[in-house]
């Protein structure tokens, strides 16, 4: 059922596009590069923009492919929980009934977003954590674990990150740390490679979306409108993390889960802290899988009254999408947040594909992708929704993104107003087009020029280039900076 599901619903996002862009330059000898020549980071998703890599490496195709590997790994997180933690058909059932009552996770079962290997990772790590001891977990395996969903997304290290502490601390000894040290190489050497090749420890998106003038107070007025917005759209995911917060206080032999149950109150501060996103439950569906794991998994076999409890939290969230509480949704509400799947399925539906009609050719983004890689007179073109429209342009076409998700040097720029949760625009300095057309530097604020000048010998110079590891000090530690105004209204 649980597959049948996944399939009636699958779909892909524009954002997805983005990197798969960057794969594409991969596999096609341009590097981990998203405008060939230029090293940005537009991803952030290390491992699973390599696990799609190696993919379409054997395939040559990308819809299907990114379909078929998103299928696969929710198939394979259910499969991991059913068989290794699911104990009896009771807690079985109730788990797939409570995924199949999230529509954050359904949603995000495909996507082309990183969702479904997280929902994998995570799936490890509990069969892991929950069905061995205190004190006598395997605790190389359960870093390696942390360490790869740290690579899937480095911000879902926050769910396991007490988990993993308290692990550590009670095994303490030299080979443990040891241990644990090797278990996180793969994530070190990331962050080493990132910092060399790209000049910087995180993403680009990191810096375009986080780094833009506003006060923390917007952001995180912002977040808990995000989450209020699960609560009005998607209450089964909010009800799900809900009991889940409170299971080991309410249920007898839970007191093992505190530590995740940790990891999941630390994750959703963070994204209230970040604002969330415009994505509707992206942010929650990984956290909302873990939930559902801690209340259905249960390796020692629960008491009558567990059971019963169990089944009316089953009852009760699945009665909530039964109850339509909003008019039609509009395609981006007041709030800037978007139920995605249902913008884009129309075009990128799996149940809607057709080989005559491929996507993203077909949506009206990807034609205009088509006109920019055939206008080789103007090679860099300004466009801001550049997933579909980018994969299109081809390697031969410089996009500039003016929500600066691909761009180092405007995500350094403070964000125009008014602004939308995910999307904060900047406005192009002058003489900035004409820099990257000619190759000069003809910007005209000072402050500006030596950020263009540090970021272009970052991003565009050879690794081993004379002053670059110095540039690359600069503008990690604060000592290039922009224009200091105030996000321009």
């Amino acid at each position: 059922m649980f597959a049948l599901v996944v399939l009636r619903l699958g779909w892909m996002s524009d954002d997805a596009y983005i990197s798969f862009r960057t794969v594409w330059n991969l596999v096609h000898g341009y590097g981990l590069t998203w405008n060939t020549g230029e090293r940005v980071q537009a991803f952030t998703h290390p491992l699973w923009l390599l696990v799609i890599a190696a993919a379409h490496a054997v395939s040559s195709e990308m819809y299907l492919t990114a379909m078929a590997v998103s299928v696969v790994c929710s198939l394979l997180a259910v499969l991991v929980v059913l068989r290794s933690l699911a104990i009896g058909n009771t807690a079985a059932v109730a788990f797939v009934a409570l995924l199949l009552c999230s529509q954050a996770i359904l949603d995000f079962t495909t996507s082309g977003l990183e969702n479904p290997l997280s929902f994998l990772l995570v799936a490890l790590f509990c069969a892991l954590w929950l069905q061995h001891p205190s004190g006598r977990r395997p605790l190389f395996a359960l870093f390696l674990s942390g360490c790869a969903l740290a690579l899937n997304r480095l911000d879902l290290a926050l769910l396991v990150l007490p988990a993993l502490s308290i692990e550590l601390w009670q095994q303490r000894s030299l080979r443990t740390f040891g241990l644990a040290t090797a278990a996180l190489l793969p994530l070190l050497a990331w962050e080493l490679f990132s910092l060399l090749f790209y000049g910087f420890p995180f993403p680009n998106t990191y810096y375009a979306k986080l780094h833009t003038g506003l006060a923390q107070a917007e952001y995180t007025a912002q977040g808990f409108i995000y989450l209020l917005d699960v609560a009005i759209r998607d209450p089964g995911s909010l009800l799900i993390l809900v009991l889940a917060l409170l299971s080991p206080f309410v249920l007898t032999g839970c007191r093992g889960r505190l530590p995740l149950v940790l990891g999941l109150a630390l994750y959703l501060a963070w994204v209230v802290h970040a604002g969330g996103d415009f994505m509707q439950g992206r942010f929650v569906s990984v956290p909302a899988f873990l939930a559902a794991v801690l209340l259905t998994a249960d390796p020692e076999a629960p008491n009558e009254r567990q059971t019963v409890l169990l089944a009316l939290a089953v009852l009760l969230i699945a009665a909530t999408r039964l109850i339509a509480l909003e008019p039609p949704d509009v395609p981006i509400r007041a709030n800037g947040i978007a139920d995605e799947r249902r913008f884009y399925a129309a075009q990128t539906g799996l149940i809607h594909h057709q080989r005559a009609r491929r996507v993203p050719l077909n949506h009206p983004w990807g034609r205009i992708g088509l006109g920019m890689r055939n206008t080789p007179s103007q090679p860099v073109q300004v466009f801001d929704v550049i997933g579909f429209a980018g994969f299109v342009a081809g390697p031969a076409v410089h996009i500039v993104d003016q929500h600066a998700l691909s761009d180092a040097f405007l995500a350094r720029l403070p964000s125009t107003t008014p602004w939308r949760i995910g999307h904060f625009r900047r406005e192009l300095p002058a003489g900035y087009l004409d820099s990257i057309a000619s190759g000069r530097n003809q910007l005209a604020d000072p402050a500006q020029r030596a950020l263009y000048d540090d970021l272009r010998l970052v991003t565009r110079g050879p690794l081993l280039a004379p002053g670059r590891l110095d540039a690359i000090w600069r503008l990690n530690t604060g000592g290039s900076k922009a224009s200091e105004s105030a996000p321009s209204r």
